[in-house]
């Protein structure tokens, strides 16, 4: 009554061919600037029109990050990145396209890359041509300029923080050059620099007195010499956020684990924090002088720590849980985490980190989010997980490639009482996915970072409390979360609240958070470099409440201190992937050079699919005509 057809379906899917095109300062910045603002463009447009005559073409911008412009959008180049990152052109290329028919790549860029690997690295086991074309100029430019400038975010008052200033200079030999370094209309640094040779380089090294408290903006200038290529990047500034006291951290472990070292190592790295290490045997301290303790596999089956966590609670100090294979979950659960894990058999999991999108206690940056796929699994409980209605998830489980609603990182308030737990050991290792991926480890520590600032935070007690950065990069959005509490101290977020921005001059910005569950998120995006103070307000019945703070946008300069192309990285792309090498004077001869690889066609498809024949209608129409014969043929035959 229902029968079947089979039918073979044939599928030709079209090579697909990836234009990528440097969107970075970079590329312009040199003597050629006309070209590349008025020929350029035009070229790459008609090279995209030939080859999207005979192959399916997607069009990538490469610089802060990889933007794929879609149908509807305006593909348009203008130089307005202030970074540049190669490699993760071909993650994604890996990531989204690894089961299409990616016929080639085609990279326009410079060769310079400021962020992220190497991209050598990321194509050698491509079954894709890359076909390259050397933009920018490969000869050095007349040029004077700082390079780069290294110092600390943070500084203690009263104390004398150092800063390396990184100059260099090109076929500028003979002359002079003055170094200034001031805070406002005050100088605090000169020095007078003599160049010599065709390539100079010289590292400056100063002292600054941290004096206030506060964000700190001081500007590095360099004489303007005639003959540079361009003056733009003789000139810099840096801030540094000056704090009164460091908040004392104490990690406190079962047994020695490389855990333990990692969030030491990145805790160091600012002036925020005082350090200290101890196994749990030899810690003597009061818990009462601390902001923080982490508590590494503790309490353990082997030592239950009931005297230091009982100081804990009594005190309302706040403590970082990390949970592995030697806790003992018993003790653990007792400790009003905000988590309970129940475990039938000593076994674990091999779980991955997954954001949680509605988080909001803190900010975390594209940056970390997106490395956060690419770390390895880390060993956690193999159990039954409950979380408390109080407690915030911030990373999830993923296990086994599937998303789970177990926690992975997870924090919870009670009484002002901060705590945070870790459900796995074995994140060391992201720090070196991190560097082996980025080629630093920022979104490593940051991920430290942001979990100890949290949790070592003073208590805030105010019914209205608002978080930022205290210092944002101009290429970086501006994001803040808010928290609103009722007079029982209850989170509700059903009034608005209300962000005013001022910057420089007259400049304001008038926003409104938006809410999520029960907190408050707020992106304003990309704001110019400078000094900006916020009022944000809102109104629980009759009661008005207003915070008020500051915070600063700090420049970007990675791409004026490098302006000599690296074609050689190009050449090597194309090689190791049999694919070309051009330069921008022969772009048009890209389209006919794809054309002649005979290996870049299409793949056909069969496939087989089955349909009830119920639902063609040539089927139907059969039926009512074979019906409405019978039933005349009858008639005529005097039948019934």
């Amino acid at each position: 009554l229902a029968p079947m057809v089979k039918m073979t379906v044939k599928k030709a899917d079209k090579p697909l061919i990836l234009v990528a095109v440097d969107n970075s300062e970079s590329v312009k910045s040199n003597k050629d600037s006309a070209f590349y603002v008025k020929e350029y463009p035009q070229q790459v447009q008609k090279l995209i029109a030939e080859l999207g005559s005979k192959y399916e073409v997607k069009t990538y911008l490469v610089g802060d990050e990889d933007h794929l412009v879609s149908d509807k959008e305006t593909f348009h180049i203008d130089f307005s990145n202030k970074s540049t990152n190669l490699s993760s052109l071909f993650d994604q290329v890996n990531m989204l396209y690894s089961n299409r028919n990616v016929g080639a790549v085609v990279l326009l860029s410079d060769g310079i890359y400021n962020t992220g690997s190497n991209p050598y690295y990321k194509v050698q086991n491509s079954d894709f041509p890359v076909y390259t074309v050397g933009l920018g100029r490969t000869e050095l430019t007349t040029d004077l300029f700082i390079s780069d400038i290294v110092h600390n975010r943070q500084a203690l008052k009263g104390n004398f923080f150092p800063v390396e200033i990184k100059v260099a200079a090109n076929k500028l030999s003979g002359k002079t050059a003055e170094l200034t370094v001031s805070e406002g209309k005050e100088e605090i640094f000169h020095k007078t620099i003599s160049l010599s040779g065709n390539r100079y380089f010289e590292t400056v090294k100063l002292n600054i007195e941290a004096k206030s408290k506060g964000i700190h903006q001081y500007r590095v200038d360099l004489t303007e010499l005639d003959g540079e290529v361009t003056h733009k990047n003789n000139h810099s500034m840096f801030f540094v956020e000056v704090v009164e006291s460091r908040d004392k951290v104490a990690i406190v472990y079962n047994s020695p684990h490389p855990d333990v070292a990692a969030i030491k190592e990145a805790l160091e790295l600012t002036d925020n924090y005082d350090v200290e290490v101890s196994p749990i045997a030899e810690f003597k301290g009061n818990p009462s002088d601390y902001s923080l303790i982490v508590l590494h596999q503790l309490p353990s089956n082997a030592n239950s720590a009931s005297n230091l966590l009982s100081q804990i609670r009594q005190s309302g100090i706040s403590a970082l849980y990390i949970v592995g294979p030697q806790t003992n979950l018993s003790a653990f659960n007792t400790m009003n985490t905000g988590v309970t894990i129940t475990q039938s058999k000593s076994m674990t999991n091999n779980a991955m980190p997954l954001y949680n999108e509605n988080f909001t206690s803190f900010t975390f940056s594209e940056e970390g989010r997106k490395m956060l796929p690419l770390y390895p699994p880390i060993k956690t409980v193999f159990g039954t997980y409950k979380t408390s209605v109080s407690a915030n998830v911030f990373l999830y489980q993923k296990v086994s490639g599937v998303d789970t609603r177990y926690p992975l990182v997870v924090f919870n308030d009670q009484n002002g009482a901060r705590t945070g737990v870790i459900a796995g050991t074995g994140f060391w290792s992201w720090k070196l996915y991190n560097f082996m991926h980025t080629e630093n480890h920022e979104a490593f520590n940051e991920f430290v970072d942001k979990t100890v600032l949290y949790l070592a935070a003073k208590g805030d007690k105010s019914q209205f409390r608002v978080q930022h950065e205290a210092v944002f990069a101009e290429n970086a959005p501006v994001e803040m979360t808010a928290e609103l509490y009722n007079d029982s101290y209850e989170l509700i977020n059903e009034p608005d609240v209300k962000m005013v921005i001022k910057g420089g001059g007259d400049t304001t910005y008038e926003e409104q958070f938006s809410k999520q569950n029960n907190s408050y998120y707020l992106n304003v995006g990309e704001l110019p470099v400078g000094n900006y103070t916020w009022t944000a307000t809102t109104q629980i019945g009759s009661k008005r409440l207003e915070k008020s703070g500051r915070f600063s946008v700090q420049p970007v300069m990675l791409e004026t201190a490098n302006l000599v192309a690296d074609h050689d990285i190009l050449k090597s792309l194309s090689k190791a992937t049999g694919g070309k090498f051009f330069t921008k004077d022969n772009i048009q001869k890209i389209a006919q050079e794809i054309k002649n690889n005979e290996n870049i066609k299409p793949i056909a498809t069969y496939q087989k699919k089955y349909t009830m024949l119920l639902n063609s209608p040539w089927y139907l129409i059969a039926i009512v005509l074979l019906l409405g014969a019978e039933w005349f043929l009858r008639k005529w035959n005097g039948g019934y």
